[in-house]
């Protein structure tokens, strides 16, 4: 407890610090260009000439996406009333639509890097990546990826795109879904997380069958871990109708949390999800190497 209290502290002071020099900086100087420069003022007193400090740089884009890339900042909102229709619209920046041949899927923005975007879907999907295959995010940008790697425990694998392909307008834009803190500080061990229970409301967005058009989905959680014959594994088990396309798709709570990722479903209205914590690790396995 005292760890993630300092974190967030820590993070607090890095975003005051960040906001702090960013509004005080275009406050001073704004340059015509849009682009970090420097302002010598000098003024004249009592015949003299006296040279004033440098003013702080204004900020640009670019600066303030790295920064944020840098610190993990670039993570949706938080929706703190607990109000579905305001963590919808706060994920939906995390949600992409993926094209492999014939077939489609979804996926989510995992990680918001300096130079990349990785992003998480199903294996399944996967196996017919090519490249032909591509991505839509949120506001319609069309980009090819790069297969970095499937998971061999479970139905998942991970899809980078470069960021120079996007303006940092847009990059600034995007944002990674937000794992739930006590996953990145425990995601090494197995135990199951006490983040959810069954009779929870979640929801999942349809962003696959018209990107234009996409769909909050509502369910529930019937059990946060239950061991599926079919996937021999445990998964996270729940209510909610899932159409097709949405394999990949994100499931959060009413808060905006990433809880998992939809692999299957069925003609009864439940779904199967792989959970975040097996997300987590395999992302430090296959991407991190660690």
């Amino acid at each position: 407890m005292q760890l993630e209290l300092k974190k967030q502290i820590f993070l607090i002071i890095i975003v005051f610090l960040l906001g702090g020099m960013t509004a005080c900086s275009r406050k001073t100087f704004e340059s015509a260009q849009g682009t970090a420069e420097k302002e010598i003022v000098v003024e004249e007193i009592a015949g003299g000439i006296v040279l004033l400090p440098t003013l702080i740089q204004a900020t640009t884009l670019e600066g303030d996406y790295r920064a944020m890339a840098r610190l993990g900042l670039a993570v949706t909102s938080y929706a703190e009333q607990g109000d579905f229709r305001q963590a919808y619209e706060n994920v939906l920046c995390s949600c992409v639509r993926i094209q492999v041949g014939e077939h489609y899927g979804s996926g989510s923005i995992y990680r918001m890097l300096e130079n990349e975007i990785m992003i998480v879907t199903n294996r399944h999907l996967l196996q017919y990546w090519n490249n032909d295959c591509f991505v839509t995010f949120f506001n319609g940008a069309v980009m090819e990826g790069t297969l970095m790697g499937v998971s061999d425990e479970a139905d998942l694998g991970f899809i980078s795109i470069k960021a120079s392909a996007f303006t940092y307008q847009e990059l600034l834009a995007f944002k990674n879904v937000r794992v739930p803190v006590n996953v990145l500080l425990d995601s090494d061990h197995k135990e199951k997380t006490e983040s959810i229970s069954g009779g929870d409301k979640i929801f999942f967005v349809d962003i696959a069958s018209d990107w234009r058009n996409p769909v909050c989905i509502e369910g529930e959680v019937i059990a946060p871990m239950m061991f599926l014959e079919d996937f021999q594994m445990e998964m996270l088990y729940g209510k909610g109708e899932a159409v097709p396309g949405m394999s990949g798709s994100g499931v959060f709570d009413r808060y905006g949390n990433y809880l998992g990722m939809i692999t299957g479903g069925t003609l009864q209205g439940e779904i199967a999800a792989v959970p975040v914590e097996l997300i987590e690790r395999e992302w430090k396995k296959i991407i991190l190497n660690e």
